[in-house]
């Protein structure tokens, strides 16, 4: 099997930090994973329960972002107000550019493909990913209709750690196209430019390189 957006196999293991976050949904991923050692993406469980989507998910007619954007409710937005539009807004803009068949962001899991990987993400977020979490996991088969659900594409990380951190909302339509068709097109480094408040210059950052992989399917631990 190929991962949706370039030409190369789906990996044969997947690595996933087990038990990270102290909030109410996070234990409770944590409680499911720990009777069954599966995890199993949200798109996909619906799919267990309501099996007559299949055609609709296959296709992409599925609507997944939980709110959709409005034109500013102010003329003059308060700083307060857009730190807290601004992660939202950058789910929001991946999903409006995602290619209907590709897994959502939404709904999906998240893992990484080889081991060397998962060290770079604990050295550039070792508030976030710890080793001693790590756990391995295979793609489940079915091998039944559901298995035509499956979904599995391979996007830089860092493009989106990068949106979070640019203040999306000032960047024009043509640059935020560009930036969420590279995220979806599996680019490597990628560049963002806006003008420092206090020189008045163009200051540039470009993007890492950390490659996940977004999977709407069952992955089952390797024991």
């Amino acid at each position: 099997m190929k991962v949706q957006n370039i030409d190369e196999r789906v990996p044969d293991v997947f690595y996933i930090f087990i038990g990270l976050g102290n909030s109410y949904f996070s234990q409770v991923n944590y409680h499911n994973y720990k009777l069954t050692h599966r995890l199993i993406s949200s798109g996909f469980s619906s799919l267990l329960a309501e099996s007559q989507k299949i055609d609709d998910f296959i296709q992409g007619n599925i609507k997944y972002a939980p709110f959709d954007l409005t034109g500013n409710t102010l003329n003059s937005p308060s700083s307060h107000m857009m730190n807290i539009i601004n992660s939202y807004q950058v789910e929001y803009i991946l999903e409006y550019y995602r290619p209907k068949e590709f897994p959502s962001r939404f709904s999906c899991l998240y893992a990484f493909g080889d081991y060397k990987s998962c060290l770079k993400a604990c050295e550039l977020y070792p508030k976030m990913f710890d080793i001693s979490k790590l756990k391995r996991f295979r793609l489940k088969q079915l091998n039944n209709d559901l298995d035509k659900c499956i979904k599995v594409v391979k996007c830089n990380m860092e493009i989106v750690s990068r949106m979070w951190n640019c203040d999306i909302s000032l960047y024009d339509a043509d640059s935020v196209r560009k930036i969420a068709n590279a995220y979806w097109g599996c680019y490597g480094k990628v560049a963002t430019e806006i003008q420092n408040i206090e020189t008045g210059l163009m200051v540039q950052h470009v993007t890492d390189v950390l490659y996940e992989y977004l999977v709407e399917g069952i992955l089952e631990e390797i024991q």
